[in-house]
């Protein structure tokens, strides 16, 4: 476990700062120190985006319990579900906008861009 990183996972974050380039998105920047530690934070528009892996964040489309240890990765993505729903209330009741964008729908590139744009069209 102390071998995960928590940044720079390319599966995740790499690919959403792909798609904001590629699809010109300005005004993000990267780990700006707010409740929860968004990946992405749109200050002006009071935007923050959490990038999740589907397996960490226990999708409910695509994850898939672990043979081995269950009581551990059942407990495990149990909390950290719960502590994700902590930092969007929390968050929110700062007035931010949290966006929270799946690892598995990365690859719709215009359709993840489509829906940050219009959240930072709504948060405005």
């Amino acid at each position: 476990m102390s071998r995960i990183r928590s940044r720079g996972n390319k599966s995740t974050e790499l690919a959403m700062l792909f798609i904001l380039r590629e699809h010109k998105i300005k005004g993000w920047r990267r780990h700006l120190p707010l409740q929860g530690n968004p990946d992405f934070c749109f200050p002006k528009n009071r935007l923050v985006i959490f990038v999740d892996g589907c397996f960490w964040h226990g999708c409910p489309k695509c994850y898939r319990m672990p043979k081995k240890n269950v009581a551990f990765w059942t407990d495990k993505v149990k909390r950290n579900i719960l502590r994700d729903k902590k930092n969007n209330r929390m968050l929110r009741k700062d007035n931010w906008t949290v966006l929270r964008i799946w690892e598995h729908s990365l690859s719709n590139t215009k359709i993840i861009a489509d829906r940050v744009k219009k959240a930072l069209i709504k948060s405005l």
